[in-house]
């Protein structure tokens, strides 16, 4: 899931997505926010997606691997393979 400010990030949210579904990922959605993050930040919800959420930081640049959180507090979880994309 790609979030993105909708006064401003379409082009880059699109950008990523296109790069992720060339890589093979199954499903992307991309959704527009109200409000704008001060910085990028990846999440992931289940411990098995650490190293994945990680492997994309390192592709789509923003930070790299510094951007990741660990979101496996989170209740509810979404579901297993969720990562969120927060665009600046």
């Amino acid at each position: 899931m790609i979030h993105y400010p909708e006064r401003g990030g379409f082009e880059r949210s699109q950008e990523i997505s296109r790069l992720l579904r060339a890589l093979g990922t199954a499903e992307v959605e991309t959704r527009p926010v109200r409000y704008a993050v001060d910085r990028q930040s990846i999440r992931y919800f289940q411990d098995a997606d650490r190293e994945v959420s990680g492997t994309i930081a390192d592709l789509i640049g923003g930070g790299g691997r510094e951007t990741v959180a660990d979101f496996t507090f989170f209740r509810p979880t979404p579901r297993d393979g969720t990562i969120e994309i927060w665009l600046p």
